[in-house]
C-alpha cells in the first residue's frame, strides 16, 4: 500500500538541497500536467522527520495546482495528500549528496557544478573518506571526484601531516597518534598506526627544506604560511639542536635566575585565549630550572595548551589533559581527572606542571570567556581542597621516584573574613601530605598591567586589596 503524506507536512531542508535554485518553469508544467490528470513518481522522504529528499518541484507542483484548483472554482483537496516514499539514509553518508543520487535517476538531473558542490560539503563533513563512495553518490569516476575536492584532499593531507609532526614531537606513540587521527576522522583512509608508520619518514624528508630555508634567516611565521604548518612547529624546527639558554634567547624570553619571576604579559606564540591564561614564559622558565630537554612533562589541565606550546618549542615531551574541548586541539586530551583519576600515562612523566582553576571562579556562566560546567572552581572550599588532597596522593603513588611537580596556585579571602580563605599554605601542607617533598617556593605575581585602571580605583576607594600574589611551589618525589 502506497504511503500518503499531506503537502503541508513535508519538510523542506534547503542546506541539503542539491540544486542551486529550483526551476520555477518546471514546477508550472508539473501543476499543469497534474490538473490534466498526470500520476507522477513518489516523492521521497527522509524516515521519521518528513524531511524532503527527493521531488521538489513535484511538491510544489502539488501545491499550485491545488491553489489554481482553488482559484478556478474547486475545492482543491485532490492536491492535499502526495504518494511518498520513505528512505534511510546510508550511514556515512550525507543528507545532500543522498539527496543529489536519487535527483540523478529521473528527467531534471544535476548538473556538473551541482554534483562539485555535494561533494565537496561531503568531503569537508567527512575528511578523507572514500572517493569510490563520493563517486557512487554523485555518479561521476573517482578521476573526476578528485578534480573536484583536489584542494580539500591537499588541506587534509596537510593537516594529518602537521597533527603526527606535532604529535610525534611530544613524544606520543604510532599507536596513539593513530587512535587520535581516527577521533579527528574516523571516516578516512590511512589513519591506521601502519599508516602513521609509513608517513613519519615522509614528514622527516618534508622537514629538510623547512630547516634549511629556517637555516637561512627566514622568520618562522613566514615559514609556517609557505609550508602550511602551525608556526609553533616551524619555531620547534628552527630551535632543534639549540641548548636551552640559546632557545630563550631566540624566544626573546630574558632568563631570571631568581625565585620571584615577573612577566608583563602573555607570548603570542603559546597557547590560545583562554580563562586564566598563563604566559607561556613561566613554563618556559619551569622548563629551564627543573627539567632537561627530551623530559616528560604532563599538564592534567591543560587549558588552551600553553604548556603543551612550550614543550615544543623548547625539546621536551607532553602530555595533556582538559575537560573543556572548547580550542579544537589534537594535542589535548578530553579528560576529567576529577572523576576519573590520572590516566597511566602519568607512569611516564619527569615533570607534572599543574596550573589548575583557581578556587571561586565561578564565571562559567559566560560560555565564551569563563570555564565551562564542572569546573573545580565551583566547589566549595573543602570539596575543592579534597580534590586536591585524593588527587596529588594518587599522582604521587603513580608517578617514578624523581619525578617533580610543578603547582601553581594564588590565595582566595572574602575580603570580609566571614568565609575562611584559601592560603599557599594549605596547597603546601596537602602536596606534603600527598608525599612530596617540597623543593623550591617561587613567587610569581600577575602583571599589574592586567588590571584595569577602574578596577584599581574600586580597590583603592573601598579599601581592599587586590590580588596580584601567585605562587609556584615545585616538589619530588
Amino acid at each position: 500500500m502506497a504511503n500518503m503524506v499531506r503537502i503541508e507536512d513535508i519538510i523542506y531542508d534547503g542546506s541539503i538541497y542539491p540544486r542551486k535554485k529550483p526551476s520555477s518553469s518546471v514546477i508550472d508544467e508539473y501543476a499543469d500536467a497534474l490538473l490534466g490528470g498526470a500520476k507522477f513518481p513518489a516523492i521521497i522522504l527522509e524516515a521519521t522527520t518528513n524531511r524532503l529528499l527527493d521531488g521538489y518541484h513535484r511538491w510544489k507542483g502539488y501545491a499550485k495546482a491545488k491553489d489554481q484548483m482553488i482559484a478556478d472554482g474547486g475545492d482543491g483537496t485532490t492536491f492535499d495528500v502526495v504518494e511518498c516514499e520513505y528512505h534511510e539514509i546510508p550511514e556515512g553518508v550525507e543528507p545532500k549528496l543522498y539527496a543529489l543520487y536519487l535527483s540523478s535517476k529521473h528527467g531534471l538531473r544535476p548538473t556538473s557544478d551541482e554534483k562539485e558542490i555535494a561533494a565537496q560539503e561531503h568531503f569537508q563533513k567527512h575528511p578523507g573518506c572514500s572517493l569510490e563512495l563520493i563517486s557512487k553518490y554523485t555518479g561521476v569516476s573517482t578521476k573526476k571526484v578528485k578534480q573536484y575536492i583536489q584542494p580539500l584532499i591537499a588541506k587534509f593531507e596537510e593537516d594529518k601531516r602537521s597533527i603526527i609532526m606535532r604529535l610525534d614531537a611530544l613524544g606520543w606513540t604510532q599507536e596513539e597518534i593513530s587512535a587520535k587521527l581516527k577521533e579527528l576522522w574516523p571516516d578516512a583512509k590511512g589513519v591506521k598506526q601502519q599508516s602513521v608508520a609509513e608517513i613519519l619518514p615522509e614528514i622527516g624528508k618534508f622537514r629538510i627544506p623547512v630547516k634549511t630555508d629556517l637555516d637561512k634567516g627566514h622568520p618562522p611565521d613566514e615559514i609556517a604560511k609557505r609550508y602550511a604548518i602551525p608556526e609553533i612547529m616551524a619555531w620547534r624546527i628552527a630551535l632543534e639542536g639549540l641548548s636551552d639558554a640559546e632557545r630563550m634567547e631566540r624566544l626573546k624570553i630574558k632568563i631570571q635566575p631568581y625565585d620571584v619571576w615577573n612577566f608583563a604579559k602573555c607570548h603570542n606564540l603559546f597557547g590560545d585565549q583562554h580563562p586564566g591564561r598563563i604566559p607561556g614564559e613561566l613554563v618556559a622558565h619551569v622548563l629551564y630550572f627543573f627539567t632537561e630537554p627530551g623530559d616528560m612533562v604532563i599538564d592534567p589541565m591543560a587549558g588552551s595548551g600553553t604548556a603543551v606550546d612550550v614543550c615544543l618549542a623548547l625539546g621536551r615531551k607532553c602530555y595533556a589533559y582538559d575537560i573543556d574541548s572548547r580550542h579544537g586541539r589534537s594535542d589535548i586530551i578530553v579528560h576529567n581527572i576529577a572523576v576519573d583519576g590520572p590516566p597511566d600515562r602519568f607512569k611516564k612523566a619527569d615533570l607534572i606542571f599543574w596550573d589548575p582553576p583557581y578556587f571561586s571562579k565561578k564565571d562559567g556562566e559566560n560560555e565564551k570567556h569563563g570555564y565551562i560546567e564542572g569546573s573545580i572552581s565551583r566547589l566549595e572550599r573543602n570539596e575543592y581542597l579534597d580534590f586536591f588532597r585524593d588527587s596529588l596522593s594518587m599522582i604521587h603513588s603513580r608517578v617514578k621516584k624523581g619525578a617533580k611537580l610543578a603547582f601553581l596556585m594564588a590565595d582566595w579571602d572574602d575580603n570580609t573574613g566571614e568565609q575562611e580563605g584559601v592560603f599557599i599554605w594549605d596547597y603546601a601542607n596537602i602536596i606534603m601530605q600527598s608525599g612530596w617533598k617540597l623543593m623550591r617556593h617561587i613567587q610569581v605575581p600577575l602583571s599589574t598591567q592586567q588590571v584595569h585602571p577602574d578596577i584599581v580605583n574600586k580597590f583603592r576607594e573601598s579599601r581592599r586589596l587586590a590580588r596580584l600574589e601567585r605562587y609556584l611551589l615545585v616538589a619530588v618525589k
